[in-house]
């Protein structure tokens, strides 16, 4: 429902960002104010309709009473883990983007349950994964049977349900008793009626207002960061023959850092061009793709398909620069999907994490743990795979 207007914002947006271009002087700051600043709006903007629409119906279902006998169902088997039924569409909201699913928690009056909550969302397989995992679910499975590509998908999502429930059982068997207090799921069902559309506005109105005041402005510099990394330094203007854009990537800081890590990706498979395509990935997931085609320059070798069509194509003859052995692999895509599957790779979602946790130690401590997890579950995931024969 929300993506014709996701991508209306993201179409004037990119408007913007060209117009800003042609009014003024090619130049570094400009770029910056062009690309980094209206780019960090453009990510901030571009999730007010899904966050909106989901205040609406949250509302809509709140007014009317369903909301309640909603959570009453789930209770029972979500106080196995931890959570009550509260935590119910919080977690839904997470399989959509985990941002409007952590602002869902407010409606958890336990602060131990609110807390668990946020914290497990982001293991929710998210829309943003879909592309990350269209991409490396085509380069395994065969062509002639798609249906195998269907089941593994449905299995991922599946899985970060069954995560989300490991990680929730395992906090809650460990943490204090002292610290969780009383249940917050103790209500007395309202009874059913008509919402009033007036009042329901109003109240989405404000939440996603409050999405813009507290989230926003993080958002903004952190992507005002991340382009900094990707197109600083600027690279010597002799360089002739190569992409421009490929050139300002591969001269950044974060191709330095990608070269600095490259004992680390290795392990996953992956060269350090690879790093510097998870390092744009930070951004938001969905970056990875396009990142990986601009790292390895899949726009100049072919011209037959879309960006991901050309991608999958060059992939299989992607070979390291030192060894001359070949990069995609299945033990490396599935890695990577162990990976993607588990990291916290996407920094507006900490950004928002820090908001709603009210400090930056639990939301960093949840990318540390995320993330960390999912490169340790993904190197053994790569390294098992080889150990037992596959390439």
């Amino acid at each position: 429902m929300a993506t014709p207007l996701m991508n209306g914002i993201d179409f004037l947006f990119g408007h913007l960002v060209a117009g800003t271009k042609q009014l003024l002087p090619d130049s570094w700051l400009s770029d910056l104010l062009a690309d980094g600043l209206l780019g960090g709006i453009g990510a901030v903007s571009v999730f007010l309709p899904q966050i909106a629409i989901l205040f609406l119906c949250m509302g809509y279902l709140e007014d009317s009473g369903y909301l309640a006998r909603g959570a009453a169902l789930v209770d029972r088997p979500l106080s196995k883990i931890g959570l009550n039924g509260k935590s119910f569409v919080p977690l839904l909201s997470g399989y959509a983007c985990a941002i409007p699913g952590m602002m869902a928690a407010r409606t958890i009056s336990n602060r131990f349950e609110r807390r668990l909550t946020i914290f497990i969302i982001p293991l929710m397989s998210c829309s943003a994964r879909l592309p990350v995992y269209a991409l490396l679910l085509a380069f395994l499975i065969p062509k002639d049977k798609p249906w195998l590509g269907g089941l593994a998908l449905t299995g991922l999502y599946m899985m970060g349900m069954v995560l989300g429930a490991i990680v929730s059982t395992i906090i809650s068997r460990f943490a204090k008793m002292k610290s969780r207090g009383t249940s917050g799921f103790m209500l007395e069902l309202p009874a059913l009626r008509k919402p009033v559309p007036r009042v329901v506005a109003i109240s989405a109105w404000h939440k996603t207002a409050q999405y813009i005041r507290k989230a926003g402005p993080a958002i903004v510099v952190i992507s005002l960061g991340l382009w900094v990394l990707t197109h600083t330094p600027t690279p010597p203007k002799s360089m002739q023959g190569e992409s421009t854009e490929y050139i300002t990537v591969s001269h950044s800081y974060a191709a330095s850092i990608g070269h600095v890590i490259e004992p680390l990706t290795r392990p996953l498979g992956l060269d350090w061009r690879g790093g510097v395509a998870m390092i744009c990935g930070f951004a938001a997931r969905e970056v990875f793709v396009s990142s990986l085609a601009l790292v390895y320059r899949v726009q100049e070798t072919q011209n037959d398909a879309g960006l991901s069509g050309k991608l999958l194509s060059r992939m299989h003859d992607l070979r390291f620069e030192d060894t001359g052995k070949l990069i995609f692999t299945p033990s490396t895509c599935v890695g990577m999907i162990v990976f993607f599957m588990i990291a916290l790779q996407c920094l507006s979602t900490v950004a928002v994490a820090r908001k709603e946790f009210g400090s930056w130690k639990p939301a960093l401590i949840q990318l540390a743990l995320f993330t960390g997890g999912a490169y340790v579950l993904a190197v053994i995931t790569v390294q098992g795979l080889r150990a037992l024969g596959v390439a």
